[in-house]
């Protein structure tokens, strides 16, 4: 009698233990109306698996400039203290150090036949160098060019980027403060440095940005202030978009609902002007699982990555967001294609996806992206040389990367 006693209360715990939902939890740097989407994607996954409790942990910057550049330094401080989240936004060089680290789970079977169903470039940009893919597509965009209708004269903006920068220099009379808007001379040097086929790292991962295309492109940059300045840089020029005070912008598809939303009419989307490369960098996080998560956790939270990456919920993350479905059946959604039909706007990213190429995988590119600006900041508000400047930053970059990856000189 005594026995069965014991066994009852035992089973009475782990009724009650299996009874409570598993948490995972959930790290990102959305905000505004992307992380009010995120919201909607998760609460509609916990109403369909109420055995599973996802705690969203939202990150931003407490200087309010990179909000990823926070999450990251969260990240490593959590692999210090053993406080790591099951799940987590990372870009793609993240990856390539967090893997290495060995503290990501691979996905490649997890995950199954959703790869199979992925455009080629998300696909690249999942693999690691030892083959496996330890994260998933997620928020994913791609540059483009925005026009202010109501600022512009009718007819298409231009084409090609000696064009674009000529139509730029003609507005400056009307614009004297400038009349594209970019987030920072970095943007703009690497937006036209891609489409011309250019790398940032050689082969063994040397930085190559400081060779003859790389110095083409800060050439390129640099006419923008010839005379006057052409172009304005960081969110005040966002802000002056918004308020119609400026007809161009040089960003990514994750801006797209919320100019939607402020211009309406007035805005048009194009293609990022061709290059001599013809290639757009791909832009936006994955999704990582780490293994230190319990294994119960582990799986949930593989069911989660399904879920965020179906072909339906990335239908409805696309048109809440203009983030690029990461789905190849999402493009041939009915629904999908019949929202495009009536937004032909938004019609640009797909058309523009074969031209995508992934952003750089080596550790310490974060880093470069940061070295290569300062650089080009130093010539254009300090009148350093652009040449001395670009090499130094290319050394410094090489030197740090070789670092990071235990290399010595």
């Amino acid at each position: 009698m005594r026995l069965f006693f014991w066994l009852f209360c035992v089973c009475l715990l782990a009724s009650a233990s299996w009874g409570e939902p598993t948490r995972i939890v959930f790290w990102h740097a959305c905000r505004g109306h992307r992380e009010e989407a995120l919201k909607r994607r998760v609460a509609e996954f916990e109403t369909q698996n109420p055995e599973v409790k996802v705690d969203l942990q939202g990150f931003q910057d407490p200087q309010g400039r990179n909000d990823y550049a926070e999450l990251y330094r969260k990240l490593l401080l959590s692999l210090e203290s053993g406080t790591s989240p099951v799940v987590s936004q990372v870009y793609e060089n993240w990856v390539s150090q967090l893997a290495d680290y060995g503290v990501l789970t691979p996905l490649d079977y997890p995950l199954g036949a959703v790869w199979k169903d992925m455009p080629a470039v998300f696909g690249q940009a999942s693999r690691h160098r030892d083959g496996k893919r330890y994260s998933a597509p997620f928020n994913k965009s791609l540059w483009v060019l925005y026009a202010n209708r109501n600022l512009l004269a009718p007819g298409d903006p231009p084409q090609n980027w000696t064009d674009f920068l000529s139509a730029c220099q003609a507005l400056q009379p009307r614009f004297p403060q400038g009349s594209l808007a970019v987030p920072s001379p970095f943007e703009l040097f690497g937006m036209h440095f891609v489409s011309q086929g250019g790398r940032f790292f050689g082969p063994q991962q040397p930085a190559s940005f400081d060779g003859p295309v790389g110095m083409s492109s800060a050439a390129y940059m640099r006419e923008f202030f010839r005379q006057s300045p052409a172009a304005r840089f960081g969110s005040s020029g966002y802000q002056a978009v918004l308020a119609g005070e400026v007809p161009y912008l040089l960003d990514t598809s994750s801006k797209m609902a919320q100019l939607e939303e402020t211009m309406g009419s007035a805005l048009r989307v194009v293609p990022l002007p061709r290059g001599a490369g013809d290639s757009i960098q791909l832009s936006g996080t994955q999704l990582a699982i780490f293994s230190k998560a319990s294994s119960r956790q582990r799986q949930q939270a593989v069911r989660l990555l399904r879920f965020l990456t179906s072909p339906e919920q990335q239908r409805a993350w696309a048109m809440d967001t203009g983030y690029l479905p990461v789905r190849l059946s999402t493009y041939s959604d009915p629904v999908y294609v019949s929202y495009l039909q009536q937004r032909p706007e938004r019609a640009v990213l797909t058309t523009s996806l074969a031209r995508a190429r992934v952003q750089p995988q080596v550790v310490g590119w974060e880093a470069t992206r940061v070295l290569i600006n300062e650089a080009l900041e130093r010539h254009l508000f300090e009148g350093r040389n652009l040449e001395v400047e670009l090499r130094r930053a290319a050394r410094t970059s090489t030197q740090l990367v070789r670092g990071l990856q235990g290399r010595k000189e």
